[in-house]
């Protein structure tokens, strides 16, 4: 569940308030001295040449553990890598050391009190705005005071809007707010039905559903489908007096016995 949430993340983190408000943009280069001799401007013809900008690179400090992902990830149609690292720094210090290396890369980063979290964990988002990459961090802290971060870069560039149906799976009628993820052929999708469905009606919906189509479900779990090699399952939360509805699609799995 955490691919939807760094991405509602990666697409709030472009600049909704002054420049001012947020990480400082960078002044213009000096011309020369207050009240000196004015330079003359480069020959028109020849521009001024400029380094090339280095990419972004992930500064962990009292880096222990660095755990990369088997590959990109899509969610809602924006491409995105996830890592994974532990640091044995105390918290406070390794935000402090991650919104540093933000600033000092030039993202834009939006006020603190602006920057929404889905977790009750500390999170930092920043945008390169040239390059429309969002990065986020996801810092939780764990017992023996050492801190887990959770790394997304989110590629904006590559948005493609997707739709508001699911070609492996149905979706029950009313439904709201899908989000989807893929990840090396697995598939996850979360909605939100109707005000006052109830668990019993989404599982009866899929029963009926899915039954045409060859999916038959496990008599010892429900909610979980299988169609020759390609399973399926459905399962239910309370958010805010909403159900929602999970989707978990794979293929390659263990076959149902005959």
């Amino acid at each position: 569940m955490m691919i939807p949430f760094l991405l509602s993340l990666a697409l709030s983190a472009g600049p909704t308030t002054p420049a001012d408000a947020g990480s400082p943009q960078p002044r213009p280069p000096s011309r020369g001295k207050a009240g000196g001799k004015a330079q003359p401007p480069p020959d028109a013809g020849v521009p001024e040449a400029e380094a090339p900008k280095a990419p972004f690179r992930w500064d962990i400090p009292g880096k222990v553990i660095w755990v990369q992902s088997p590959g990109p990830q899509v969610s809602d149609g924006v491409p995105m890598n996830l890592e994974l690292a532990r640091t044995d720094w105390p918290l406070n210090a390794v935000v402090q050391h991650i919104m540093e290396s933000f600033r000092k890369a030039g993202f834009y980063m939006a006020p603190m009190k602006e920057q929404r979290s889905p977790t009750t964990e500390p999170m930092l988002t920043a945008l390169d705005v040239e390059k429309l990459l969002a990065y986020t961090v996801i810092f939780q802290e764990n017992a023996d005071k050492s801190v887990t971060l959770i790394l997304g870069v989110s590629n904006m560039s590559n948005y493609k809007p997707p739709g508001t149906t699911l070609s492996w799976a149905p979706l029950m009628p009313g439904a709201e707010g899908l989000t989807r993820s893929e990840l090396e052929g697995a598939h996850l999708a979360v909605y939100a039905t109707p005000p006052g469905t109830t668990e019993a009606q989404v599982l009866d919906y899929y029963r009926t559903a899915l039954k045409p189509v060859g999916y038959e479900e496990d008599p010892d779990e429900k909610g979980r489908f299988r169609r020759g090699t390609e399973l399926l399952i459905i399962g239910t939360r309370t958010e805010e007096n909403r159900l929602m509805v999970s989707l978990r699609h794979r293929q390659g799995g263990a076959a149902s016995a005959p």
